[in-house]
């Protein structure tokens, strides 16, 4: 048999496995069914073979790595997006085994993007968490695989793949292992000639900016039933085909306001047990942002925001038409210590920094400016970034730059970033229909 070398799930609702032998496989992660296999991966892909880890980045790129050198490769122009480079000195805080340990820097045996704004790399017996927003490794890792993932493999993984959804696939040898996000554990296993995928709604990979309002009705009602919010109203009903309420158009009212254990606050009414007139797509773009802005240290409790679903401006408008977010703060604790970072106090009020036309800064508040930065980098990859749905392109904006997240150092138009000394504005869709 031949061996696996990688895998890839891909934001067309695909699911490829590439092989040591220049061949791959295409599954659909909807119908969780294999749809075609040992396609040219050179002819294909552009790939000379393929490569050793392929992994999803975000914002229409992905990477993948050939022993210590790697290619970015465009989702929409669908082509290897510039030379090789090293992985050396392009990927901060990779091991490059000095302190005696495995060198990351010369190859990685698996990748997978576990939706949290994090990457998970795989090397013999270890894993190390990349952190998007940063661009390098969290601090603390390399760690054992063995006693962080329950039941997973304890070494030597070919691929890693996560289509979104409950659950994700580690594969080694012959085997393949599913890993149910949920319940954060190994719950079935196989042979990789008869691997096969527990069907996902379409569009869990998509940024919420281009989910359609069927794919945002189908993605809310899985998370519905796997427990991750509930609706107040309307009243979610299941038929024998398919979703019978909310239809995709209607605007929904959350209610408890907590998303995968996470609440929206709302700073101008604390005590309100819910928000409504909420637009499926944003719905979506709600929850994911708790598990960006949740994924690793500290612990965050509650979201807080000037409105869901609401704003002064006319009735098309984005926040008015359940399309936006205006977020103010965010709450928790950091090793046991609660904490509240406020937008305006932690960011907006702070005095000009010399040399730098962004005022937060790790220097300045590093507990604010992790959770900031995070907030503002997951709406540039998941809300509207420099254009509108297909318009926005690579790269991203930046920090102190235009586009249409808005907060206290936009770069863009003066009044703009006056109106946002309080809030990070995040949308999905055009400002006004």
């Amino acid at each position: 048999m031949v061996a696996l070398s990688t895998a890839i799930a891909w934001p067309n609702d695909k699911v490829y496995l590439f092989f040591d032998d220049g061949t791959y496989h295409r599954y659909n992660a909807v119908t969780g069914s294999f749809e075609q296999g040992s396609l040219d991966v050179k002819e294909n892909w552009g790939f000379d073979g393929s490569p050793g880890a392929f992994v999803w980045w975000g914002a229409g790129k992905g990477y993948a790595f050939t022993g210590g050198t790697y290619v970015r490769y465009d989702q929409f122009d669908d082509r290897i997006d510039g030379p090789p480079k090293p992985v050396a000195g392009n990927w901060p805080g990779l091991p490059d085994g000095s302190g005696g340990g495995a060198n990351w820097q010369q190859g990685i045996d698996a990748a997978v993007n576990w939706g949290t704004g994090k990457l998970f790399l795989f090397k013999g017996d270890s894993y190390v968490r990349y952190d998007i927003t940063a661009d390098r490794m969290d601090t603390g890792y390399p760690r054992k695989i063995a006693g962080n993932w329950p039941g997973l493999f304890s070494q030597g993984l070919d691929a890693a793949v996560y289509p979104g959804g409950r659950f994700a696939y580690f594969f080694r040898g012959a085997f393949y292992q599913r890993y149910d996000v949920d319940a954060d554990g190994v719950d079935d296993s196989g042979a990789l000639a008869d691997f096969t995928l527990a069907p996902t709604p379409s569009g869990a990979l998509a940024p919420a900016r281009l989910l359609t309002l069927v794919q945002a009705n189908r993605l809310m009602a899985d998370l519905i039933r796997r427990g991750r919010l509930t609706l107040k109203s309307p009243v979610f009903m299941d038929g024998p085909s398919g979703i019978v309420s909310p239809t995709p158009s209607q605007r929904v009212t959350v209610g408890p306001p907590t998303l995968d254990g996470i609440r929206y606050t709302n700073a101008l009414n604390p005590t309100a047990e819910f928000f409504d007139n909420v637009d499926q797509r944003m719905l979506l773009a709600l929850y994911r942002l708790t598990r960006w802005i949740n994924s690793s240290r500290p612990d965050v409790t509650e979201l807080l925001h000037l409105g869901i679903g609401h704003g002064s401006g006319p009735p098309n408008d984005c926040h008015n038409q359940g399309r936006a977010l205006d977020l103010s703060g965010i709450r928790g604790t950091d090793d046991g210590t609660p904490f509240t970072k406020s937008i305006k106090t932690n960011w907006g009020q702070l005095p000009p920094r010399p040399g730098s036309n962004v005022r937060i800064a790790p220097s300045v508040d590093a507990l604010a400016f992790g959770l900031f930065t995070t907030a503002f980098r997951y709406a540039t990859f998941e809300c509207e970034a420099n254009g509108i749905g297909t318009a926005n392109k690579w790269p991203m904006p930046q920090l102190g730059g235009s586009g249409f997240v808005i907060y206290p150092d936009y770069g863009g138009v003066a009044a703009l970033r006056a109106a946002h000394q309080d809030h990070i504005h995040m949308q999905v869709g055009p400002t006004r229909v």
